[in-house]
């Protein structure tokens, strides 16, 4: 039976600046053997495309006038001073009918994109659609908007009589199947409900213009930023979560807290009731100089050649009975990765590497409970942005602490020998009989976890810099490959070319592969269609006499 695997993984939307979207992705893969990596190279694209899509087709109306679209019922769910929003249930006649309007809104702008990819990818989706709304998993809540305190607050030219307001957070779940492969993702849009659309129009461009008034010079410093060294991002790049291509919720995170910290401390604001939606702040304007295919290798790609990134390429042969590498410093790895693994890394002291160009989105933001929408201006009218950089010396900093902990857990596993054709790691006794138990029940994922922890609680290892950040994993996509005994030696477990399936094993420095780098030393790749292995560097686990 097919092994079952699930990533969980996450992704920012960009586009347009009127609909709120967020996407939180669940992933399966199944028949993993099957997949090839052109399949999972258009799985991805088509989970992108969508995304990007749905996004930039939403044109939801922000403001939606109660009368005339039948709504009225709808300000009787929530009431001035109610902490909590009201969830529609869509068991319920009323508010199924409720519902029902902004259901309908998005069904349109899904059942559009969901054609148009159908005949982008026509030849993969003959007689089915790539996506499918789930409509079990519509979720939409309701917040009571203070209009009096927003006329109060605010006032027009001309005072208009009370009126009945709320907001509406609606979010869908749509799930994407191809071939073996599924995904399914989430996404948000907020709209303002009311009696008088026009009068609540006039408190947002005041309440917008009071926001922007009061928090822009805070982002005006932001413009250009160094990432090692703001107090704001340079948690991120202690952690090493430095690309923002395919999940930026960290930074949002980060930057969220800080701006919700600095409001909450200006007089400004003391009498204001602000509140914030669970919505990106930042938009991606201009991209990184980071991707999954630039920043390192995952020993499944087939653009470079394992053989020549392997171990000995920068630590040199080593024959068995070795007990320390000697002469080999951070530095020659750090070196060895910015020439060899990704020389994206390889910069000049004077051009910094760019993390990503961000707009602010108002949309984050509501004040008495009216959603804005909109970006943060600067001083010339035109949209303000925050520019990560981050400079060669913060780079080096890094790859070379990363290269000292490499260093140290080789010293650890030492004793085995290590060449372009194969990477043997020694193994403390107590430590190989654990792992020929975690090597039945889950591969190399179980036997991967189990010698990193224990090099971590080795003396050599509890006091680097940046341990916290290290790993040693399988590939996410093939993590529970068993390694074999081979010659009837059962002091020797090995993955190599008579092993079935593809696997690859990796250093990472990070928390995921997404947002972190990874470095592939032993690796085997499959010729899908020949059912093939491809020739790779062979892995091997000894135990120590």
């Amino acid at each position: 039976m097919k092994k079952l695997l699930s990533i969980l993984g996450a992704i920012t939307l960009v586009g347009t600046v009127t609909p709120n979207v967020i996407s939180c992705h669940n992933k399966k893969i199944t028949n993993s053997t099957d997949i090839s990596a052109k399949d999972l190279e258009v799985f991805n694209e088509i989970q992108t495309k969508a995304s990007e899509k749905i996004n930039q087709k939403i044109k939801s109306n922000t403001y939606v006038d109660s009368l005339k679209n039948n709504l009225s019922k709808i300000y009787s769910k929530v009431n001035k001073g109610d902490t909590e929003p009201y969830q529609l249930k869509l068991s319920n006649s009323e508010d199924n009918k409720l519902a029902t309007y902004f259901i309908s809104d998005f069904t349109r702008i899904f059942d559009s994109v969901n054609r148009d990819l159908q005949n982008e990818y026509s030849n993969y989706f003959v007689n089915e659609m790539p996506l499918t709304l789930d409509d079990e998993r519509n979720v939409i809540k309701v917040t009571y908007i203070d209009v009096e305190n927003l006329r109060d607050k605010f006032p027009a030219s001309v005072k208009p009589e009370l009126f009945s307001a709320v907001r509406v957070d609606y979010k869908a779940t749509i799930q994407l199947k191809f071939k073996q492969m599924y995904a399914s993702f989430e996404i948000s849009s907020i709209y303002n409900v009311a009696e008088n659309v026009s009068a609540l129009q006039v408190f947002s461009d005041k309440a917008v213009n009071f926001l922007i008034q009061n928090i822009k010079d805070y982002f005006n410093e932001l413009e250009s930023t160094s990432f090692s060294e703001n107090e704001i991002f340079k948690p991120l790049y202690d952690k090493m979560i430095w690309d923002f291509s395919k999940n930026s919720v960290a930074l949002n995170d980060t930057l969220k807290n800080a701006v919700k910290t600095y409001i909450a401390s200006k007089k400004e604001f003391k009498d204001i009731t602000m509140s914030y939606n669970a919505v990106d702040l930042l938009e991606q304007d201009q991209k990184g100089d980071l991707n999954y295919e630039n920043k390192g290798y995952d020993g499944l790609s087939t653009s470079k050649d394992p053989k020549e990134l392997t171990l000995s390429n920068w630590i040199k042969d080593k024959e068995s009975n070795w007990n320390d590498i000697g002469g080999i410093t951070g530095t020659d790895f750090a070196n060895f990765y910015k020439t060899r693994v990704a020389s994206v890394f390889n910069v000049d002291d004077n051009i910094d590497l760019v993390l990503g160009t961000f707009k602010i989105k108002l949309n984050y933001f509501n004040i008495y409970g009216l959603g804005l929408a909109g970006t943060i201006k600067n001083k010339d009218n035109e949209d303000a942005t925050i520019t990560l950089n981050l400079s060669r010396s913060a780079i080096d900093k890094k790859l070379t602490n990363w290269g000292k902990i490499i260093i140290a857990f080789l010293n650890y596993a030492n004793g085995a020998a290590i060449n372009k054709n194969q990477v043997n790691f020694g193994v403390p006794k107590e430590i190989y009989s654990k792992m020929l138990t975690k090597n039945q029940k889950n591969g190399l994922k179980d036997v991967t976890k189990l010698l990193v922890d224990d090099f971590k609680n080795a003396d050599n290892a509890k006091d680097l810099e940046d341990i916290e950040s290290f790993n040693l994993i399988s590939h996410p996509l093939f993590p529970r490959v068993k390694g074999e005994s081979r010659y009837r030696d059962p002091s020797a477990l090995f993955w190599d070319e008579q092993t079935q399936e593809r696997w690859a094993i990796l250093f990472t420095f990070g928390e995921d592969l997404d947002t972190g780098l990874f470095y592939s030393f032993a690796s085997r790749q499959q010729n899908v269609e020949t059912e093939t292995n491809n020739d790779g560097v062979n892995l091997g686990m000894f135990k120590k006499v």
